[in-house]
């Protein structure tokens, strides 16, 4: 994954969203290699030693394809694990489970942690060392900068990276292209950047194999600067001399050719659909079954925004509950979901999954009988958990342990809470799974079997492990092949699936003899959202697997019985890497062939490594929002301008912003500059600003026939410096503090001899006396909670809430006091929301002209009510409203919505686009504001400014999401006061939706 921060929100933390989590400081050590200064904070020199063969290695092999060369080291992060790689801070954005890693543009930094396997280390680290070389590129180009990277479409960016780092034979990205073409949902080039349902590493990936077989690797290069220039329509007519059309034609006809048997259309599903896009969503993995066959719980998109567990009826696939959901499970920071699947006890009340907590990687014990948590385990020395797996008596639970790197079985016992390690060796061991009599602890490997004379790279083998001796032996299957997720069915056979035809199958192994069966033959395979996920499960003599099958991960259930009756016999077989290529089969290979199959990305020699002090120096992250230009005409003449730029330290622990922008005169100059240190938990900043805020008001001057028009233009200058910290406590909670002080001060100009209403704007007047500046003091603390999901413009559900205290400082005797409580329910397809509102200020000073007064007409508060016509100067009667019944310094607001999906990328959407997101709302907006000369009355009606009644409106919103950048929401809004409607008010508003 790559990324690119193009926004400058810094400062104090922001009024809701979730926190990034933060619960540790990482004590990063520089090791430097020819190529790169590799940051981590590792014990184990063999394992730095490591990283830095392979980074080395790909570095190389990148070189030979895209014949660039760094001139300076690239910086590589690494992290011990998925839980401490989301709380780095050298990536400002939230950073998802999926997330193998990510690579930042101007500094070119790598960012990711170790993963269960070396290989899936490797993997990762060659897919962002491609876009390391990608950012290079495009920087060191003469007429190219770093923004031009935009101009390329993901597929060609991500499928880069894919292809570089693996190859041509990939059986796992060739069922997608094959249930693509069976489907006959193949896309176009063009639809392939439109629509997001095709994954842009899987047919990004198969696009540049084609590219590269059929013009050669040269074009790998050539096509991506070119579409960087001109996009890659242009790129790919001026480069291969063809339209994006034709060559989406023959792109797709080389590729059925390729990949699909005239068998392939007419293979038979064996089982029923238990889960589908029918009845759930279109992601439907990990089927976890209770012993008793009775309930099941899968992973599902079902809800639309999130990935959550679901418990459901094993027999019917009706759902019963979730286990869990974001938000609900505010004390879970994140569900782990990509390669590993939870297990049942043996008595059917208990069900363990991996989730990180608090920065930990755990294993938690939900109680389905009550629907309550029942505990959480975690090892102090272990990095991260994967795939639990109980013990058939029920005595304790086995799982892969990861430490600096190193996957190694490890079991943990009820009976006295205690840890053991069942492996120790520096081959992974993942996917345990017992055999029904507690013998053996089935699992998979990246150690070849005695026999193996050949090692593919990624190749995992099945083992075995004996409880009683503690030996193991590693099973020769099908080498060079995966061979994962190993599901004892009695006490010596075992399924398992493999992709050794280049597909994805259920195989059967006899132990005791080495026989090998194979079960299914799909054109697809039996698979879950990556390749190294699990799919497997049964209960009962009844066996549940989730397969892709149309764009659908569906879960199947299916009698074990039937399966094993037409499985037939195969001979052990290496893995066919021809019907897994991508491309046509040549006998002349490729150099990434060459380099990824022959030369293998795990062996790469030793190389120097030095220690060095880890740099801190300054580095431009951002620079934007640049403008300048001057102004004249019969108005005036002005000056406008602005620019913005971010720095940072490579670990991202200090951050600095800087921004100016100047719109009128020289002294309409605005600017701020703000210091943000997180590298520990509590973080702390320090602001300062100078800020101009301009208004006026046109009135007449003189008497009788002698008034003439005249403009009071008014100045106020804020002055202001702050510091904050604020401490995350988990993912969803915060506390906030800060103290500022600020500075006020007035110009005012007389603008005379106006002829007109319009623009006056940059119109020069004659100073004139203004009040004198005054100092204001403020402290503020705060606690947030935000474990809410966001739809398509606004959340959908969870709670938001925000609690804060205010205490005025410098001769102003005032306190205010902040609630803002907000819930969203989601009800397929829709959403409900709800907002309470309170803010007041209280003590001697509350209504000090210091301070400005309160509104309940702002848009974002209640909307129809700030441009309203039917505002009087004062409420004398019932028939009109006075602007003073909206103002005060005590503010109650609640709200009320029905938010619904108006256009977007989802089935029950209204109207179905890629493109054009947005959200149509119900609303009901209600407030009131009082001060010290009014109070609040209960009542419709009201004659005087004193006595307060609540105002209402109600009406029609369309939130609109343009590219995640920027939510404007246009709003038809019916006032409803004094008893009555009124005309509808048109307005808008410019964010998200509360």
């Amino acid at each position: 994954m790559m990324f690119l921060y193009f926004s400058a929100e810094y400062g104090k933390a922001q009024y809701f969203g979730k926190n990034k989590p933060s619960y540790r400081s990482f004590d990063f050590h520089l090791s430097q290699t020819d190529h790169f200064d590799i940051y981590h904070y590792l014990s184990d020199s063999s394992r730095i030693a490591f990283i830095g063969g392979l980074a080395e290695q790909w570095y190389h092999y990148h070189h030979q394809i895209l014949a660039d060369t760094f001139d300076n080291r690239s910086p590589v992060l690494m992290y011990r694990n998925h839980a401490d790689f989301q709380q780095t801070n050298a990536i400002m954005g939230d950073i998802g489970v999926g997330t193998g890693g990510v690579t930042e543009g101007l500094k070119r930094r790598v960012v990711m942690p170790f993963s269960f396997s070396d290989y899936q280390t490797s993997h990762v680290l060659g897919h962002e060392m491609v876009h390391a070389f990608q950012y290079h590129i495009i920087e060191e180009s003469s007429n190219l900068n770093l923004g031009a990277i935009s101009r390329v479409p993901l597929w060609m960016i991500e499928g880069m990276a894919e292809y570089l780092s693996v190859g041509n034979s990939d059986a796992y990205t060739a069922v997608w292209m094959r249930d693509a073409l069976l489907s006959n949902d193949f896309p176009s080039l063009n639809e392939l950047g439109n629509y997001s349902r095709y994954s842009p590493y899987r047919f990004g990936q198969a696009f540049w194999s084609y590219i590269a077989s059929r013009y050669g690797e040269q074009y790998l290069r050539r096509l991506f600067v070119a579409s960087a220039i001109n996009g890659y329509h242009s790129a790919i007519e001026n480069q291969l001399g063809l339209t994006v059309d034709s060559l989406s034609s023959a792109w797709r006809s080389t590729l059925t050719s390729k990949l699909i048997t005239a068998e392939d259309s007419t293979y038979t599903m064996i089982g029923k659909r238990l889960f589908s896009s029918q009845n759930s969503g279109k992601y439907n993995l990990s089927p976890s079954v209770s012993p008793d066959g009775k309930y099941i719980v899968f992973l599902s998109e079902r809800d639309i925004y999130s990935l959550d567990l679901f418990l459901a009826d094993a027999a019917s696939g009706e759902i019963i509950s979730k286990i869990y959901t974001s938000s609900h499970n505010a004390d879970i920071d994140a569900l782990e979901y990509t390669e590993t699947a939870g297990s049942w006890s043996p008595d059917n009340r208990y069900y363990a999954f991996v989730a990180y907590r608090k920065g930990k990687s755990v294993i938690i014990f939900y109680d389905v009988e009550n629907g309550q948590t029942d505990r959480i385990i975690f090892h102090p020395d272990v990095d991260a958990v994967s795939a639990p797996a109980w013990s058939p008596n029920g005595n304790g639970i086995a799982f892969s342990a990861m430490r600096m790197g190193i996957s190694n079985l490890c079991f943990f016992s009820f009976a006295d809470n205690s840890f053991e390690f069942l492996t120790q060796s520096s081959y992974a061991a993942m996917q345990p799974a017992w055999s029904p009599d507690g013998r053996w602890l089935w699992f998979i490997t990246d150690e070849p079997a005695h026999e193996q004379s050949f090692f593919f790279p990624g190749n995992f083998n099945l083992a075995k492990l004996s409880i009683k001796t503690g030996q193991v032996e590693v099973v020769s299957t099908f080498p060079g092949a995966k061979n994962l997720n190993p599901l004892p069915i009695n006490d010596r056979e075992v399924l398992f699936l493999s992709n050794v035809n280049g597909r994805r199958d259920l195989y059967v192994l006899d132990g005791p003899t080495g026989a090998l069966k194979r079960a299914t033959d799909y054109a697809t395979g039996i698979m879950g959202i990556t390749e190294m996920s699990p799919a497997l499960n049964m209960a009962q003599d009844t066996l549940y697997y989730s397969m892709l099958k149309s764009g659908v991960f569906q879960i199947i259930k299916a009698p074990l019985e039937g399966l094993l009756h037409q499985a037939k016999r195969v001979d052990p077989q290496p893995f066919d890497y021809r019907a897994a290529r991508l491309a046509p089969y040549s006998e002349r290979f490729s150099r990434v062939d060459q380099n990824l199959i022959y030369r293998g990305v795990l062996s790469a020699e030793t190389v120097d490594m030095q220690a060095a002090d880890p740099e801190n120096q300054w580095q431009l992250d951002y620079v934007g929002n640049m403008a300048a230009g001057v102004m004249t005409g019969r108005f005036g003449t002005g000056v406008a301008g602005s620019v913005e730029a971010l720095f940072s330290d490579v670990l991202g622990n200090n951050l600095l912003y800087g921004g100016v922008s100047i719109n009128g005169e020289i002294y309409d100059f605005g600017g701020q500059i703000a210091l943000l240190h997180q590298r520990h938990r509590i973080k702390t900043g320090v602001s300062f600003s100078h800020i101009p805020y301009r208004m006026g008001y046109y009135s007449y001057e003189g008497e009788d026939d002698q008034e003439e028009l005249v403009y009071f233009s008014r100045r106020i200058f804020e002055d202001k410096g702050a510091v904050f910290s604020f401490l995350p406590l988990s993912r969803s909670a915060r506390v906030e503090a800060g103290m500022s002080m600020a500075h006020y001060s007035y110009r005012y100009e007389k603008i005379e001899n106006i002829r007109s209403y319009y623009p006056t704007y940059n119109e020069t007047g004659r100073k004139i006396d203004a009040p004198d500046g005054y100092w204001v003091g403020n402290l503020d603390v705060a606690y947030v909670f935000d474990n809410s999901r966001s739809g398509i413009a606004s959340p959908v559900d969870g709670t938001r809430t925000r609690i804060q205290a205010e205490k005025y400082l410098n001769g102003v005797n005032a306190h205010a006091f902040l609630v803002d409580f907000r819930r969203y329910k989601f009800v397929r397809p829709f959403s409900f929301a709800y907002r309470f509102y309170y803010y007041g200020r209280h003590g001697a000073d509350r209504n000090t002209n210091r301070m400005t007064r309160l509104f309940v007409g702002y848009p974002w508060l209640v909307r129809g009510y700030d441009t309203g016509e039917f505002y009087m100067d004062s409420t004398q009667s019932t028939r009109g409203i006075g602007i003073k019944q909206l103002i005060g310094n005590n503010l109650f607001i609640t709200n009320l919505e029905w938010r619904m999906p108006f256009s977007g990328p989802f089935d029950f959407a209204w109207f179905r686009s890629s493109t054009f997101f947005s959200e149509m709302a119900l609303f009901v907006d209600a407030g009131i504001a009082w001060d010290a000369d009014s109070r609040p009355v209960a009542a419709l009606t009201t004659s005087s400014d004193s006595r307060r009644i609540p105002v209402f409106s109600t009406g029609m919103s369309l939130r609109l999401n343009f590219f995640g950048f920027i939510v404007v929401e246009p709003y038809l809004a019916f006032p409803f006061h004094q008893n009555r409607f009124y005309n509808g008010q048109f307005g808008f508003n410019v964010f998200p939706g509360w």
